[in-house]
């Protein structure tokens, strides 16, 4: 696995670091990296679990992907639920990166986002999972960063809570309907009409 600020922080911008499928890693500009398939990536760290942990690891089997996803919480693991639902996501990965950068009194930082998941239209949206209550200053920084780097390639960056009752409802089926020809109420639901 990447560590992360292993080579101190970019002496500009920002930086990312991504394992390929292969097990090659590789640190460039965020710059050369905007047509880097990072739904094809390997996670940049490893799931981890031990006893006593607050939080609950794990893997989704994906039908989008047709294989696992990792996920560091229960709240991760509905998000990547509902990107399965979602019949306009093609490919998903987790902890796709690490972002580097300077902070303002240049002190290295660095950052992984929880997903990185493509449309069937070719778009990229980033994911950031973190309940709302549980958002602290120093998290704001990182995900001010992260939305910052997304917007300088053309990427979507969305921070998430926890879905509502509506939008998961859907998930107990037990199946995919994006993926099964079945209705899709998913991520972007209003209502079931």
């Amino acid at each position: 696995m990447l560590a992360g600020g292993a080579q101190g922080p970019p002496a500009d911008g920002f930086e990312v670091g991504y394992v390929e499928q292969d097990g090659s890693e590789l640190r460039r500009p965020l710059a050369d990296v905007w047509s880097v398939r990072f739904e094809d990536v390997a996670p940049v760290r490893a799931f981890k679990s031990y006893k006593g942990q607050r939080h609950l690891p794990g893997l989704w089997w994906s039908s989008t992907t047709d294989g696992h996803i990792g996920y560091e919480s229960w709240l991760e693991r509905d998000h990547v639920m509902l990107m399965d639902f979602d019949p306009s996501v093609v490919a998903v990965s987790s902890q796709p990166f690490w972002l580097f950068w300077m902070s303002g009194n240049s002190k290295g930082l660095s950052h992984v986002p929880a997903y990185f998941a493509r449309r069937e239209d070719g778009s990229a949206v980033v994911f950031d999972c973190r309940p709302t209550e549980r958002r602290r200053p120093r998290d704001w920084e990182k995900f001010e960063a992260t939305r910052a780097a997304c917007d300088r390639v053309g990427w979507e960056f969305r921070l998430v809570g926890a879905p509502d009752e509506m939008r998961s409802a859907g998930r107990c089926c037990g199946r995919s309907p994006g993926r099964s020809g079945g209705r899709c109420w998913g991520w972007r639901w209003s209502s079931p009409r």
